[in-house]
């Protein structure tokens, strides 16, 4: 549940920032890193979602084992 708020907090952030990188940059600049205006905010939310989720695929969950302890056979 954590992890989906601090996901939902990226994304809203990194929207917020590509609309103001979008006052600053020609179509032209756009149309060099493969966007228009119209899918340049999708297209950066797309993108950073899919880094958080390979981030999230890459974690491993794995509890600590105590050294003390023994597998009994």
């Amino acid at each position: 549940m954590f992890r989906q708020l601090f996901k939902s907090l990226v994304i809203a952030r990194q929207a917020s920032a590509t609309l103001q990188v979008m006052r600053y940059i020609s179509d032209n600049q756009l149309a060099d890193i493969g966007f228009t205006r119209s899918n340049y905010v999708e297209g950066m939310k797309a993108q950073i979602l899919e880094e958080l989720n390979a981030e999230d695929a890459n974690a491993t969950y794995a509890a600590p084992v105590r050294s003390n302890l023994q597998v009994l056979v």
